[in-house]
């Protein structure tokens, strides 16, 4: 993302953005579907393996295919360290929607597998795997909401997100499989539109120190998957998916909140 953010215009941002989450969506599908079909008949060993090779081919791929970047030079802006990013309010409330966001989906789709593999839906192994497909929806979303983005501001991308997420997540609870798949669709556009929109506002907030903000972005997105894994489990425990769900609304909410603030202050670059 730094990359891409100091490669191209700002006008052409936020689509880019959607276009490289678009790319994270096909690698999360491949990692799910690599688990769901090669551990069954295989040991789970195997997944690892295989995602291990593709981790490594797209390694080598970035070294030798992607052209050298120049260093970011002070003229471009001011270079700020970690301490000043972080006590930026708009930075913070960017970072505070890649935690919850990532927080609610990743709870979300690490519990489903017990939630599906139960009553009424006694789903198989298999049949849990194909409901991943569903992230195929974020490959389509991710780059149209950069592009609504354009239109409509980031702030409005992250409020519609945030309901359109919400939303799916009610229809989840419903002892009907396909109100649950088509849940999922939605919570996927949801996310995606929430993840490209989230990233683009920030790109365009910064003239300089853009790897090191996306790097506390993914900081942020990933403590907030750790940690919706963890507290949703408890939440699963005493009162199975409807607490799951409970929660994740209760985030979502925060993101709906953080997208009014951010159409009211739109990014300026600084």
């Amino acid at each position: 993302a730094a990359y891409l953010a100091r490669s191209l215009p700002a006008e052409r941002l936020n689509v880019a953005m959607g276009a490289y989450v678009a790319a994270t969506v096909v690698g999360g599908l491949m990692g799910r579907l690599i688990g769901g079909f090669i551990h069954p008949p295989l040991h789970w060993r195997y997944a690892f393996v295989s995602v291990s090779v593709l981790i490594a081919a797209a390694t080598l791929a970035a070294l030798f295919w992607l052209p050298r970047e120049q260093r970011e030079s002070p003229e471009s802006g001011q270079v700020l360290g970690f301490r000043g990013l972080l006590s930026r309010a708009d930075l913070l409330r960017i970072y505070s929607v890649a935690f919850c966001a990532f927080f609610v989906f990743s709870a979300l789709f690490n519990y489903l597998p017990f939630y599906l593999a139960g009553p009424p839906f006694d789903f198989s192994t298999n049949q849990v795997t194909l409901m991943y497909l569903t992230y195929l929806i974020g490959v389509v979303i991710a780059p149209l909401s950069g592009r609504l983005s354009n239109r409509l501001g980031n702030g409005a991308t992250l409020a519609i997100g945030a309901a359109v997420f919400a939303a799916a997540l009610g229809a989840t609870t419903l002892a009907s499989a396909w109100a649950v798949g088509i849940g999922l669709g939605g919570v996927c556009a949801g996310f995606f539109a929430i993840h490209a929109a989230a990233v683009g506002s920030m790109n365009r907030r910064l003239q300089s120190s853009r790897g090191r903000a996306n790097s506390l972005y993914i900081l942020f997105y990933y403590i907030g998957g750790a940690a919706g894994i963890t507290v949703s489990g408890y939440a699963w425990q005493r009162c199975g998916w409807a607490g799951v769900s409970g929660l994740g609304l209760l985030l979502l909410a925060v993101i709906f909140a953080a997208g009014i603030v951010e159409a009211r202050r739109p990014p300026r670059p600084g």
